[in-house]
């Protein structure tokens, strides 16, 4: 069973954030916490992601998982899903799944483009540079500047050292070959989607994500990559979030 851990007092507005994927919820969301003390705070620790939860089943159970805390915890009503990157395209399945009711939706660089014949070959690149910086070993510059932003160490340091290649596959299985459902057209509360303008494929998610919801927010942060805003620009990150839960 997924663990989830709780900030604040029940009573207040609640937020539920979901992390990225080969990450932990504490890496991505501890240093915003001290600027949430308004709001009950759920961190979701998807499976495989932490080492006190078990392996990993699917992104899919992961999802009921959270949907099942949100109606036995929350009378099955959320003031703010919000989700980073993996937690990010599971936030768009869980509120088109119409299953719990979510006032607002906050989306970082989620991803939403599915990469067809590239999924096989990503998904190994993936596993290979995981397993090499647990090794202590150095991820050719070139490269992180292509797939995370130019001068962004942010994955590499939230990285959760724990995480293993079975996990890995599972989520790129989901994450890369995800369709929008075409529910989260009724979807009726508002949607702030954030990417960094030295990402290239949320770029891409907000644009077909707008095909289903045209009202999305679309908000682009100049010079961040992946993760970066959150892990380097913690107090703003959160500053903004309430401006948005305030709004």
């Amino acid at each position: 069973m997924m663990n989830f851990l709780c900030f604040g007092d029940k009573r207040n507005k609640s937020i539920l954030l979901i992390h990225g994927m080969a990450s932990t919820a504490l890496l991505c969301y501890e240093p915003i916490l001290k600027m949430l003390p308004d709001y009950y705070v759920i961190l979701a620790e998807v499976d495989g992601h932490s080492e006190r939860a078990g392996e990993l089943v699917s992104i899919e159970n992961a999802c009921d998982e959270i949907e099942k805390y949100v109606l036995d915890h929350l009378s099955g009503d959320l003031y703010c899903l919000s989700g980073f990157s993996m937690g990010g395209t599971m936030a768009v399945e869980i509120i088109g799944r119409s299953n719990i009711n979510v006032a607002k939706t906050h989306l970082d660089a989620a991803f939403l483009t599915k990469m067809g014949l590239l999924t096989k070959p990503y998904e190994s690149l993936f596993c290979k540079a995981i397993k090499r910086i647990q090794n202590g070993k150095v991820i050719p510059q070139f490269m992180m500047d292509a797939v995370m932003g130019k001068d962004n160490n942010s994955i590499i340091e939230m990285l959760y050292q724990g995480i293993t290649p079975n996990t890995i596959e599972r989520v790129c299985e989901f994450v890369y070959r995800y369709s929008i459902p075409e529910n989260i057209r009724n979807y009726k509360g508002t949607v702030l989607f954030w990417r960094g303008s030295n990402e290239k494929y949320p770029r891409k998610s907000v644009a077909l994500l707008k095909k289903y919801l045209p009202g999305v927010i679309d908000v682009e942060i100049k010079g961040m990559g992946h993760g970066q805003y959150l892990h380097e620009h913690s107090d703003e990150y959160a500053r903004k979030l309430i401006e948005y839960l305030q709004n």
